[in-house]
């Protein structure tokens, strides 16, 4: 496929456009970002990060608050479960090598609310999900920082 060829550009565009419907961008209600697998872990060790990002992802699984839930994609959030979030919708994770900070991790950090957070272990990703990604109120005892970027 030639990256000139329109066909391809449709082609992409399509792809672009089910992979965004499947994930559900429009529609989340959080995304969070962290650290974890890292290349060069700094801030924490490397299977730390590997077990608060496998139970997390395990965690939005069990509550239905997963962005394009294995099962269904390419498809849409199920609408049909409970909706648990504070948003009224799904929460997208994703995975970074570094977040940049390097202190005393692994760090995470939730938009649209810009909350910062350290020292994510197992319990403080239970405490953030049920708190936080659910209740709508940020975890105050591990919390940095916040940057609503420019809100």
């Amino acid at each position: 496929m030639s990256p000139l060829d329109p066909n391809a550009a449709r082609i992409r565009k399509e792809r672009l456009e089910t992979a965004s419907t499947a994930l559900d961008i429009g529609r989340l209600g959080r995304h969070i970002f962290l650290c974890a697998e890292q290349t060069n872990a700094l801030c924490s060790e490397y299977e730390e990060s590997r077990e608060v990002w496998r139970h997390l992802k395990r965690r939005l699984k069990e509550l239905n608050l997963a962005s394009a839930p294995a099962k269904q994609l390419p498809g849409k959030f199920d609408s049909s479960l409970p909706d648990t979030s504070v948003d009224g919708g799904p929460v997208l994770r994703s995975k970074v090598d570094c977040l940049r900070i390097c202190e005393y991790g692994p760090i995470a950090v939730v938009y649209p609310d810009g909350v910062w957070y350290r020292g994510v272990t197992v319990a403080v990703m239970d405490q953030i999900i049920d708190e936080h990604l659910v209740g709508g109120l940020p975890v105050e005892e591990y919390v940095f920082a916040v940057d609503e970027l420019g809100r």
